[in-house]
């Protein structure tokens, strides 16, 4: 997961500075109307601006190159100084995906999940269980391939506990809907509510994720 750091780490650099900055300004923005927005004083801000991060640098569309995302832009730029094998590890971080899963168990160094949004049984490489994990865990995740291993990156969101069967059930809607959001508009509509959760507790989950129960399949808000 190193490798996975530092390189992403520079194309973090490369796409915050210059003629980027106008763009990451507006992609913050973007952010915020898609997931909630990002206050320095909350407990998880971290975790979020690293989400944030992975989503502008490898999943958005730059505004001024269509259909190219600042870390394709970063790969062509070092493509020349690059070998073979290391240019192919470095592509490799463009497949990335942002899914639900569903915490099943530990074995060894391993976690054992299921994608709720393929409905996919997956093994990812984790030397240690994240802290209070129990098995049923929803939680939103970034798969990153890595040599013949997945990994999952920092920004794990935990969605609450009483609102894991109405995910459960909108993730069932989700994959038998033929017409339905991008899988990457679904996970962030969910994140959406776990926000709005975790910035109004007098409220419960329930009644937050009432509207993803009666709606599932609305996307999440971009502009």
């Amino acid at each position: 997961m190193t490798m996975f750091h530092q390189t992403f780490e520079e194309m973090v650099r490369f796409a915050s500075a210059n003629d980027f900055m106008e763009e990451l300004k507006t992609a913050r923005k973007e952010y915020e109307r898609r997931t909630g927005e990002l206050f320095e004083t909350d407990p998880g801000f971290e975790r979020r601006i690293a989400g944030f991060l992975e989503w502008y640098v490898l999943d958005r569309a730059l505004s001024f190159a269509p259909n190219k995302t600042p870390a394709l832009l970063y790969i062509e730029s070092v493509t020349p100084t690059l070998t073979t094998p290391d240019l192919n590890r470095l592509r490799s971080m463009t497949h990335t995906s942002l899914s639900l899963f569903e915490f099943r168990r530990a074995k060894e160094e391993r976690l054992q999940v299921l994608n709720l949004l393929t409905d996919e049984r997956i093994e990812v490489l984790e030397r240690r269980k994240p802290l209070g994990m129990e098995r049923g865990d929803i939680f939103e995740g970034r798969l990153i391939p890595h040599d013949d291993h997945l990994l999952f990156t920092d920004s794990l969101t935990f969605h609450p506990r009483d609102a894991r069967r109405s995910i459960l059930k909108a993730a069932k809607t989700f994959r038998k809907s033929i017409t339905k959001p991008t899988q990457l508009d679904f996970v962030h509509r969910i994140a959406y509510l776990t926000n709005r959760c975790e910035r109004y507790k007098h409220l419960k989950p329930l009644q937050i994720f009432a509207e993803l129960v009666e709606n599932p399949l609305q996307p999440a808000v971009s502009a």
